[in-house]
């Protein structure tokens, strides 16, 4: 019943997009007869397209002066007159530098336009990950680069499709509305014990999303936002402290819309169905319209709808595919540049995620074999949950002739709810204590939202000097509220009503940040550069509880911190030839201490203390002529301190720093194509990150300890294979296999860590282009692996101890349309 609606919703867009398509806008241009390259770059700034080219292409050309008014294309054409180049448009917008006649085959028909090829033409790709315009291959720091060509291409509906794609990263996912992300091993786990703060900073476009302060569930509430109609997703690996502040700890995750396009109308759809194993059907939708609003502005629309059956069943309550999932989300932006020097950009992002329970089953600790049965969990109660995410910014851009004065202002909401049956735990204590059979469910809900505003000045680029400075506010409100109810068993009933109420937790944060930052960057030689930047932030937090109930007890109580932290980043590059570049960095991050849940009778410390780390790097990037081979390879050492963790201390649950760690490892990337048909790519990373000192007793780490949920070794290998079928068709195909090594759990005080086992995926992908349209088989996960994605210690309805595992997606079977016009 949806789906045909939906369905026939896309197919009244594509037929709005070819009605209007001829449609086209001009924009003012002035460039200097220079080098090729640079006046791509300009083009790319003013026009707000997406421009792809190879640098090797461009090297050694001189572009003519221009000045007029044109659209991007026309613009292109007169700038690549006499170079033996010519322009393309792609899907989804892109423009396309190759040589003449690269269209063209043997067999006379049309060059392959997968993603694959798409990248290998960008060369070095245009990112936004310091704050400015640059290519990929001049940033001296280690970036991956997800196109959205290869997101669609590779069927990457997730985060953890997104994360598979980039070495050195991992996200943990509890349960399906709760993800933490970690780069080059930082992380000290998830659920008790856990970390506090998340460590890895997200962005969408402008905007920061991550939530700071401790009390606002921020390390477990990565956003799992659909991919589709992005420009591209950025990962910068290391600490991220100068540019992007608090949370950036280890490094950064940059979701990069396309923007409102006002030379003409665009759209475009994918419609699809799978088939998950031990779960039945599921479908996914998604649509985007771009409307120009005159020559100088326009809106852009994208909607879509995911449902992921559940493959998790719980007899004991008579549920089939428990832990399903439905993602629904709204993505609406308009642009307005009228004139060369001032662009207005406004968007407004909601998605919300529903899960009926979590993706986990009870394994044995010592055997790692299903207690109740392959796929199979065993709950008195369901545990549903859901997140909504809501991100509104506004971006406005004016050029002042001696540099970009930029004003991000951001508006962002997150409200979680997450449900757990308590009753293995709390159950028996309730029942010895009112008499009866009586079992225990607690619901949390973290509501948070912030206002946050980002005021930055660039320098004009290629200068011997170039700089940016800038200042950043935010204030951010937490309301989180957590009850727990006596529940009956037979019948299996919550009781909202039961008397004396068991317990609730009342809790109000505020989160209030001002920082300033300042980067430096000088060209010593043409060839070698210096930069350096830094940061100081200072935050103000509040903290009051309030708790009453027979279980919990009363209290009501308010603790406040007010800290500054100061990071920094150092870093040089030498380019040795157009296409080899080495680099050198030191850069450091942080997560905010606060004030700590010390009730009054306690003798706890009133606040905790900010977690940083330090970051040195060495890296190598390069390409060969022609584009043929791309590689970015670097080594990493990361010293962590005054780590953020859940403790026990002086019997009450606290927040303490305690120890500190170690990470090193060599990470790289790499693509070759043999041939024009052809790319092989190869990402891996290897990882060893240790504690250097023990941690609080209660949290049970000691020097020398493996941090959690971290493999030593981790690579994707991937093949892409694509060649024409005649005038205006193409076939293509496609392999990857994932591979990440064993991870221990989180630490345990007083026990072993669980040694989780090595798992590999392979995803297949076949089907055939057809002038505008995309036809798709593919199978996820074809090996069916069960792969355990994180455990935590848990005890069973019958009071055994066991780890509670969380199940990654098994084998999914796929096929979609999609198009672009």
């Amino acid at each position: 019943m949806r789906v045909p609606t939906l369905a026939a919703l896309a197919a009244a867009l594509s037929v709005l997009a070819h009605s209007a398509f001829a449609v086209t806008a001009t924009f003012a241009v002035d460039i200097p007869r220079e080098d090729l390259a640079l006046a791509l770059n300009q083009i790319a700034q003013q026009s707000h397209i997406e421009i792809a080219y190879s640098a090797e292409l461009t090297r050694g050309k001189i572009s003519p002066a221009l000045n007029g008014t044109y659209t991007p294309e026309q613009a292109l054409k007169i700038l690549l007159k006499g170079s033996g180049l010519q322009v393309r448009r792609i899907a989804g917008g892109t423009l396309v530098i190759e040589k003449k006649g690269a269209r063209k085959s043997t067999s006379g028909g049309q060059e392959p336009t997968s993603d694959s090829d798409a990248t290998m033409q960008m060369g070095e790709i245009i990112v936004t990950a310091q704050k400015r315009t640059e290519r990929l291959q001049d940033i001296p720091m280690s970036i991956s680069v997800i196109s959205g060509h290869r997101l669609t291409a590779t069927q990457s509906t997730t985060l953890q499709d997104i994360v598979d794609s980039v070495p050195g990263m991992q996200v943990v996912s509890a349960d399906p509305a709760s993800n933490t992300l970690v780069i080059r091993g930082i992380s000290a786990g998830v659920g008790i014990n856990a970390a506090v703060n998340a460590s890895v900073a997200t962005y969408v476009d402008e905007a920061p999303y991550t939530s700071q302060g401790s009390f606002s569930y921020s390390a477990n509430l990565a956003p799992n936002f659909d991919p589709y109609d992005l420009a591209r997703v950025e990962v910068l690996r290391g600490p991220q402290g100068t540019l992007y502040g608090a949370n950036a700890l280890s490094g950064l995750l940059k979701y990069v819309t396309n923007a409102p396009d006002p030379s003409g109308y665009h759209a475009g759809f994918l419609v699809g169905g799978i088939d998950v194993e031990h779960g039945g059907p599921g479908y996914e939708l998604h649509g985007m319209i771009n409307i120009p609003l005159g020559s100088t502005a326009a809106f852009r629309l994208t909607a879509g709808d995911t449902y992921i059956p559940g493959y998790i069943d719980d007899p004991s309550l008579g549920r089939h595919g428990v832990n399903d999932v439905r993602r629904t989300n709204t993505r609406a932006a308009f642009l307005w540049q009228p004139n060369d020097d001032l662009t207005i950009r406004v968007t407004a992002v909601y998605q919300r995620l529903s899960a009926g329970d979590d993706n986990t089953v009870d394994l044995d600790p010592n055997t790692l074999r299903p207690i109740y049965g392959d796929l199979i969990t065993s709950r008195d109660f369901p545990q549903p949950e859901r997140v909504s995410n809501e991100i509104d910014n506004a971006t406005i851009n004016c050029n002042l002739g001696f540099g970009t004065l930029t004003s991000s202002t951001s508006w962002t909401k997150v409200d979680p709810y997450l449900s757990a049956d308590a009753s293995a735990r709390l159950g028996p204590v309730i029942s010895s204590i009112f008499g009866g059979n009586y079992g225990a469910f607690t619901v949390g809900r973290v509501p948070a939202h912030s206002i946050k505003q980002e005021l930055r000045l660039v320098s004009v680029q290629q200068q011997p000097l170039e700089w940016a400075v800038g200042v950043y506010y935010d204030n951010e409100v937490a309301h989180a509220f957590q009850p727990l109810y006596a529940a009956s068993l037979s019948p299996r009933q919550v009781l909202l009503d039961f008397q004396p109420a068991l317990g609730a937790y009342y809790i109000d944060s505020t989160y209030r940040e001002y920082a300033s930052f300042a980067d430096l960057n000088y060209h010593i030689t043409s060839a070698f550069e210096l930069g350096i930047g830094g940061r100081y932030s200072k935050s103000e937090q509040t903290y009051h509880q309030l708790n009453n109930g027979f279980l919990t007890g009363s209290d009501d109580f308010g603790t406040q911190s007010d800290q500054g932290v100061f990071t920094y980043s150092v870093d040089s590059k030498y380019r040795f030839t157009p296409g080899l570049m080495a680099y050198a960095r030191v850069a450091s991050g942080f997560v905010p201490g606060g004030p700590n849940d010390a009730v009054p009778r306690s003798n706890l410390p009133r606040t905790f203390n900010s977690s940083s780390t330090t970051n040195y790097e060495l890296g190598v990037k390069g390409s060969t002529d022609e584009g043929q081979i791309n590689y970015d390879v670097d080594v990493f050492d990361i010293e962590w301190k005054n780590i953020q963790l859940e403790a026990v201390i002086a019997d009450f649950a606290s927040i303490t720093n305690g120890g500190t760690a170690r990470s090193r490892g060599l990470e790289g990337s790499f693509t070759f194509r043999p041939i024009r048909e052809l790319t092989l790519m190869l990402n891996a990373a290897y990882t060893d990150a240790r504690l250097t000192e023990d941690t609080a007793p209660s949290v049970g780490g000691h020097d020398g300890d493996r941090l959690p949920l971290s493999p030593f070794f981790s690579s994707t290998v991937g093949a892409n294979y694509e060649r024409p079928l005649g005038a205006d068709a193409s076939g293509f195909g496609g392999i990857d296999w994932h591979y990440d090594g064993s991870r221990l759990v989180t630490f345990n005080f007083g026990g072993p860590r669980a040694d989780l086992p090595s798992y590999s995926k392979v995803d297949l992908r076949a089907g055939v282009k057809l002038h505008v349209y995309t036809f798709t088989a593919y199978v996820k996960n074809a090996g069916n692996a069960h792969a355990i994605n994180t455990a935590g210690t848990e005890t069973t309805l019958q009071g055994r101890a066991a780890l509670s595992a969380n199940i990654e997606i098994p084998r999914t079977i796929g096929l979609n349309v999609s198009a672009n016009f």
